[in-house]
């Protein structure tokens, strides 16, 4: 994830009317009526991130893809991730994981069902993550009203402009929870064919690092071609075909069951009892990418392992309790005991894990985890997945609790609102000599 990305979720904005533009509005409804009449939509959407970092201008560009069906198809491609649902069964893969899920489709496409799916918490996460559920709100008949507040104070009709060699109409609208963004909307079709965030350039400085010019920010999407049409013949957008090589994480599952299974696998996980695998892993440094860790390093420790990544929105709300875990540790006789290593399975844009080190200590420092607390605690990256396949995580968070012979004793998967006192009340344990032989309860 770019650094802006994250300075962005505490931008000021820019000043924004404090009346609805009916001219605006009446746009909007026009614009929702074109979608809602579609009966197929797939575009080859992008965004793109581009900043200035200390002089250095930097851009990176990602791919994400809609496709929909109406009722009850529909996929999404995001980077590291997709999801697609046939109408029967709904499919989730994570490349960096090494997993996919399938489970019974739920019901008719929305924003909900995506936002069920790690797909979705990824864009629905990211302060600027691109305009893809509004755009499948408006196919769906949720929007205005889900993302775009049900009566839009601050839309605005804003002069033409040309955007990829052609005339648009621009339409700025307010987003609940993220910041407003431009659409471009294509004034024959009326569909939206691009957009750009709306952040105040004059405020990125104070969000910037310390010691770091943060001088720019342009966040921009393009839907690419629209097709609005049935997919042709060889081309299956909505396939739940598991890719090869990836890890089930389950049979096939309508909702309920799965809950049920979910809570089984907390209380029995197989894992536990078993001898942790072997691993090698880069740490971060104040700098970016500092020294290696193996599990020799760790021999003779009890040791907590938590898989993450910035786009997992549950990870968001772990990570917090991780840290007081950490905390409440640090400064103790328990700190030569415990070690605790918090893995991100991010991958590296470009292949460029020295970005993605850099990426990462801004994420922390802009949401002040202190997941880096010498000598108990430190964070690791896994951009390839190898180390979290290796442990067989199939989702995330996954934290893994290791006795001093390299057993794992406890494993928690998913967020856990008793997450602290569940696994401070295993670490005691194991401090003391006496491992619970069972996960946490």
């Amino acid at each position: 994830m770019s650094p802006t990305l994250l300075l962005a979720a505490s931008l000021v904005l820019g000043p924004i009317p404090t009346t609805i533009d009916e001219a605006a509005r009446a746009l909007l409804d026009r614009v929702s009526e074109a979608y809602q009449a579609l009966d197929h939509y797939h575009d080859q959407g992008g965004r793109t991130v581009a900043f200035v970092l200390d002089g250095e201008r930097i851009e990176r560009a990602d791919p994400f893809r809609l496709d929909y069906s109406r009722p009850d198809r529909f996929a999404v491609q995001a980077p590291g991730s997709r999801v697609a649902s046939d109408g029967d069964t709904m499919l989730t893969v994570v490349t960096p994981a090494g997993h996919y899920e399938s489970i019974v489709a739920p019901g008719e496409a929305s924003v909900d069902l995506l936002a069920s799916s790690a797909v979705g918490s990824e864009i629905l996460g990211d302060p600027l993550g691109p305009p893809l559920t509004l755009i499948l709100g408006l196919l769906t008949g949720e929007e205005p009203g889900r993302s775009i507040p049900a009566d839009p104070v601050g839309i605005a009709l804003e002069g033409d402009r040309d955007w990829r060699g052609a005339p648009v109409r621009v339409l700025r609208v307010p987003l609940i929870g993220k910041p407003d963004w431009r659409l471009f909307i294509d004034p024959d079709s009326e569909l939206i064919v691009g957009a750009e965030a709306v952040v105040s350039p004059e405020t990125l400085g104070e969000f910037a690092p310390p010691g770091v010019s943060l001088d720019g920010l342009e966040v921009t999407w393009d839907a690419g071609t629209i097709r609005p049409e049935a997919p042709g013949e060889g081309d299956d957008p909505f396939s739940t075909e598991p890719p090869p090589g990836m890890v089930a994480l389950g049979p096939l599952l309508d909702p309920e069951s799965r809950a049920r299974e979910e809570g089984a696998r907390l209380a029995a996980d197989p894992r536990v009892g078993q001898p942790a695998p072997q691993f090698t892993a880069s740490l971060l440094d104040d700098d970016g990418i500092g020294e290696v860790i193996r599990a020799v390093d760790l021999e003779g420790k009890v040791v907590l392992i938590d898989f993450w990544a910035t786009w997992c929105g549950p990870c968001l709300k772990e990570l917090p309790e991780v840290a007081a875990l950490i905390d409440a540790y640090a400064g103790t006789a328990a700190a030569e005991e415990l070690r605790v290593l918090c893995v991100s399975i991010d991958e590296a844009s470009d292949d460029d894990p020295e970005l993605l080190a850099k990426d990462l200590l801004t994420f922390l420092d802009r949401n002040e985890l202190s997941l880096r607390t010498s000598p108990i605690a430190s964070v690791a990256i896994d951009p390839d997945g190898s180390m979290a396949r290796a442990f067989g995580v199939r989702s995330i968070p996954t934290a893994m609790l290791i006795d001093r012979e390299g057993v794992v004793r406890a494993v928690i998967t998913g967020y856990d609102p008793q997450f602290r006192r569940k696994m401070g009340g295993q670490i005691d344990q194991l401090l003391k000599g006496a491992p619970d032989e069972g996960p946490p309860r």
